[in-house]
């Protein structure tokens, strides 16, 4: 039997509804992770078209699944993370995909006292387009400029922090971020790519998008922090209202 005990044990997680099309991808580039210490849970809201035969296929290679209507991502992330057991945990939902040394590569550089790792993601058109985007971790007050698919956060900081909340269907990750951040813990980046996202997911709603942010923005920042952040944003969402129609290619 091999022993993982000089690495630390990471689990990811993968929240899924109805998404038959990118599954399939999505599980393939965890498990073929070059990682060995992994941990592997997929959590389902009650999916009613092929997804769960997809999943079954690949039983073996996965710690634990749950299959059950649930009250939308934050509430699946939730669940996830009730049920990890690693020191690590990362997010890849059906819509993305891992680099295939993506885990490796943010168990091994960083340093010890990292409590949050984040990379780079590769966004992906319908069509066809690709453009990297950074995390930007000095910018996070501005907005989600730390990308969600790239993060691993160890399992105590979700446990001091709290679980994400169930009332904001896009940006309960900024939210969390800021929690992260107001409580000091210390979110290093790695520039590396780390993931792979489909841009036509829930997040592509950019009005809906900046609603929430400016709601997570206020409960979150105060003062001079708050009235920055707020301008910034109702700037950046003018700059989309009017000069782009397509929302993949305001990505900053």
């Amino acid at each position: 039997m091999e022993n993982f005990t000089d690495i630390p044990k990471v689990t990811i997680i993968t929240v899924v509804y109805n998404a038959q099309a990118t599954i399939e991808d999505t599980i393939l580039s965890v498990i073929n992770q070059t990682y060995a210490n992994l941990e592997y849970i997929i959590v389902d809201g009650g999916s009613t078209d092929g997804t769960l035969k997809i999943i079954e296929k690949y039983q073996t290679k996965i710690a634990r699944f749950i299959s059950e209507p649930d009250k939308g991502i934050a509430d699946g992330f939730n669940k996830g993370i009730a049920m990890a057991t690693g020191t690590w945990i990362g997010m890849i939902n059906a819509d993305d995909w891992y680099a295939q040394n993506a885990v490796e590569l943010m168990m091994n550089n960083g340093t010890a006292d990292d409590d949050v790792r984040c990379g780079n993601i590769m966004l992906i058109g319908d069509n066809g387009f690709e453009r990297i985007k950074k995390s930007k971790v000095s910018w996070l007050n501005f907005g989600m400029y730390i990308m969600h698919p790239t993060c691993f956060i160890k399992r105590e900081v979700y446990q001091q922090v709290g679980k994400y909340d169930i009332r904001l269907k896009i940006a309960m990750d900024f939210d969390m971020f800021l929690r992260i951040k107001r409580n000091g813990f210390k979110i290093s980046y790695i520039d590396e790519l780390i993931a792979h996202m489909r841009t036509a997911g829930v997040s592509s709603d950019v009005v809906k998008m900046h609603k929430e942010e400016l709601a997570v923005m206020h409960r979150n920042l105060a003062g001079p922090a708050y009235l920055a952040s707020w301008a910034f944003n109702y700037m950046n969402r003018l700059r989309w209202r009017f000069f782009y129609k397509d929302p993949f290619r305001t990505q900053v």
